[in-house]
């Protein structure tokens, strides 16, 4: 496939945290717009569009691109995420591309000097923990397990209380939030270079766990699986 042109400004959306983050930028970031919102990235993301574009100089006529990160994560953070990337690259006839953003977390948590088998946790559901080995299918873990799966394995703890991994954990996942707009950006910029752009309207979220009642209609409709 030939390469895309380079694309002048590239915006970015993430929602598969606590965290709901805008990013604006392309070879760096020009606007970085991050608020503590845990499951209320609605109420949020439309208004940090707009603050990133103010900070950066720019407008959406200047958008070129648009990225948004595809989890795993919460379920209605990340429809809210998707919902609102697809909207704009429709309306803007813009590309789009979707980055899983574990991919992105663990590019940031390594770039901060993690191992690259690290395990990433995310908390899914009220007591239960996403678990995800490079190389390896993400497994759903019980409470009290997580230390087994894990093994001697260094861990990066997004969103997980610092009391049940310890505060290596905890560090490491604050260093992974804290690099996680460079780290999209850069595996977004890569990909549109190579003209690697997805099909909005076949992209899905992938959850760490879907809310009961809806998984086998989730199966019927391809969404991500349900680990438990």
């Amino acid at each position: 496939m030939t390469p895309a042109a380079r694309p002048d400004l590239i915006l970015a959306l993430d929602t598969s945290t606590r965290r709901s983050l805008v990013m604006l930028g392309h070879d760096s970031l020009l606007a970085v717009s991050r608020r503590e919102v845990r499951h209320r990235h609605g109420s949020h993301l439309l208004e940090q569009i707009d603050e990133a574009l103010v900070e950066a100089g720019a407008t959406l006529d200047d958008v070129t691109a648009l990225v948004v990160g595809t989890g795993p994560g919460s379920f209605t953070g990340l429809r809210v995420g998707l919902a609102t990337a697809k909207t704009i690259a429709y309306a803007r006839r813009l590309p789009l591309v979707g980055v899983m953003s574990l991919d992105a977390l663990r590019r940031a948590a390594t770039s901060a000097g993690a191992p690259g088998d690290a395990a990433v946790v995310l908390p899914a559901g009220a007591h239960d923990h996403y678990l995800a080995l490079p190389a390896e299918d993400p497994v759903l873990v019980a409470p009290g397990g997580l230390s087994d799966a894990i093994g001697d394995r260094v861990a990066i703890a997004i969103d997980v209380d610092e009391a049940i991994l310890g505060a290596d954990a905890a560090r490491w996942g604050a260093l992974a939030l804290d690099g996680l707009p460079q780290a999209l950006l850069s595996i977004a910029r890569d990909r549109l270079d190579d003209g690697d752009i997805d099909d909005a309207a076949a992209m899905t979220p992938a959850y760490v766990a879907l809310p009961r009642g809806v998984a086998r209609a989730a199966e019927e409709l391809g969404w991500s699986p349900d680990l438990r």
